[in-house]
Parts: C-alpha cells; sequence; structure tokens
C-alpha cells in the first residue's frame, strides 16, 4: 500500500470511491449520495487541488484508491490552530489490513510540519464502534456527543466528537 495526497488526475477514482461510502454507508457521513452523485470530473478536480489549509490523502493498493480522508484547516486568526479530520472511508474488502491507521499515521506526519497546528478534531457515528477504537488508539478523545446530529429518512443518528492534540 502507498500513500499520498490526491490530486486532479485521481478525480475519477475519488468519485468513485467517494459515491460508494455515501450510497453504501449515509448514516457514517453528513454529506449524501444525492448530493454528490452530479458532481462533474471538473468539480471534483478543483475539490482535490491541494492548498495549504486543505487536501485529501489517499490509500493505493497498486494502481487502486482504497481509501480516503480529507484535512481542513481553520483558517481564522483565533482558531488557526485547530483542523478537522472529514470524509474517512476505506473499501470494505481492504478493511482490518492497517490502510485507515496507515493513513492517519501520514496524515499525522504531515500535520506536525504545519506551525501552530495543535488539535486535530473529528466526528464519528456513535455506533461506528471499529472507527471509534481506532480513534482512540491513536489518542483521539471524545469530548462530546450530538444527539440527533443526522437525520436520514426519519432516523436520527448521533456522533462523537473527537480531538487529538498534537
Amino acid at each position: 500500500m502507498n500513500i499520498r495526497i490526491l490530486g486532479y488526475k485521481d478525480a475519477s477514482q475519488y468519485k468513485k470511491i467517494r459515491l460508494q461510502a455515501l450510497y453504501n454507508y449515509p448514516a457514517l457521513f453528513s454529506s449524501s449520495y444525492e448530493h454528490e452523485k452530479n458532481y462533474t470530473i471538473q468539480e471534483i478536480e478543483q475539490r482535490l487541488r491541494p492548498q495549504a489549509e486543505k487536501f485529501t490523502l489517499g490509500v493505493f493498493e497498486g494502481e487502486r484508491l482504497i481509501g480516503i480522508v480529507a484535512f481542513v484547516r481553520e483558517t481564522s486568526a483565533k482558531l488557526y490552530h485547530k483542523g478537522h479530520i472529514m470524509g474517512m472511508y476505506v473499501v470494505p474488502e481492504a478493511r482490518e489490513k492497517g490502510a485507515a491507521r496507515m493513513m492517519l499515521e501520514e496524515l499525522f506526519r504531515l500535520l506536525r510540519k504545519n506551525d501552530g497546528l495543535e488539535q486535530i478534531h473529528l466526528t464519528v457515528g456513535s455506533s461506528n464502534e471499529q472507527a471509534i477504537a481506532l480513534y482512540e488508539s491513536l489518542q483521539f478523545k471524545q469530548y462530546a456527543i450530538e444527539q440527533k446530529a443526522l437525520k436520514i429518512d426519519g432516523i436520527y443518528y448521533d456522533e462523537l466528537w473527537m480531538v487529538k492534540n498534537l
């Protein structure tokens, strides 16, 4: 497995894996398949253009993208010490092979180079025990629970808010 920051050339593979995640696991993401399915490749290319304050990592098996995670840093002066992990997903057939941990460890390595970045925040579905265990093993701590964070087809889902100090 290799890990790298995704760019515009990865747009087609990114769109495929992102839509798979949203379609198969709607309760794990605040966005929806219906919202993102009509994004054009050009829009995805723009989304994937790495910037100083945001980028998306991908993990590959050979040439195939099998996992993604996005990072966005706060840009206002009072919040600049914080960043957020979003959209973490690994395809089912590649789980339990260490891909998610490897992506996060590479993300932390990259983020330690960012001056002034002190905290990394994320939210995770309260029923996603496997992800919660991974985050806790990487020293994320829960600091809140948002009840009824998502509402999908009349069903509510809670989210845990977690933070890791760098």
